[in-house]
């Protein structure tokens, strides 16, 4: 008997599906992420060569050596599973050694999302002040609202939030590339998903926006009969 893959997401218009990140020529881009979950930075540069600056570590390394890293044809850059570990500084470079584009991802650790239903009264994370090194506010940067799961009966839509950092000059910027490597324990400094009930017409014009997050992967083994799995708020897919 083959072993068995479940996928326990929150929605899965597409197994298998990734996020494609951009950044205009030559720059430097911020992004917030959750771990766990493809994405394939872009560059688009014959024969690019990708080097990764970890916020754990103080040194720029080529990327080669990291298992679920791959270098697409046309130079995009792929992570397959992206853990918080890997947050850091990501950058694609031109045979002259000359920077093509920059990354900056902070991957937050699927496994501390706060959840939320806006419908039965529970609030999301409040704004704190908190001393990160220097008096800092920490916040929530939500992303709009997912189009509802279903029409013409009730259902439901998601967002998703991530935590940021904003220091008294106004300046804001996702809290672990923030904190660089920095261990610090606290509840505030958690990514969020908030749920909404809806009802919508039906309109078969209009593509619905679904886009699907992994929360973990469960393999069972050719030894187990069965096994009781749980998955609050999402789906289990086979």
């Amino acid at each position: 008997m083959l072993a068995t893959l479940w996928l326990v997401s929150l929605s899965l218009p597409m197994l298998w599906a990734q996020k494609l990140i951009n950044c205009p020529y030559k720059n430097v881009c911020q992004y917030a992420l959750l771990s766990g979950n493809d994405v394939i930075l872009e560059c688009n540069h014959h024969k690019a060569v990708w080097y990764f600056h970890s916020s754990l570590e103080d040194k720029l390394s080529k990327l080669n050596s990291m298992p679920n890293v791959k270098i697409l044809p046309g130079s995009n850059l792929q992570l397959s599973n992206p853990q918080p570990s890997q947050t850091g500084l990501y950058r694609c470079l031109d045979g002259h050694m000359t920077r093509v584009v920059e990354y900056e991802i902070d991957f937050q650790d699927i496994a501390l999302l706060h959840i939320t239903h806006k419908d039965l009264g529970q609030k999301p994370m409040g704004n704190e002040t908190m001393n990160l090194g220097g008096e800092v506010l920490v916040f929530t940067r939500w992303d709009p609202w997912q189009d509802c799961n279903c029409c013409e009966k009730p259902g439901e839509r998601k967002r998703l939030g991530y935590c940021y950092v904003e220091e008294s000059l106004g300046k804001s910027m996702p809290c672990w590339l923030y904190l660089r490597g920095e261990k610090v324990t606290h509840s505030r400094l958690q990514p969020e998903l908030q749920l909404q009930a809806c009802h919508v017409p039906c309109d078969i014009a209009t593509e619905i926006n679904q886009p699907y997050f992994v929360f973990d992967t469960h393999q069972l083994d050719k030894n187990t009969n069965y096994e009781w799995l749980s998955c609050p708020l999402a789906s289990i897919y086979r």
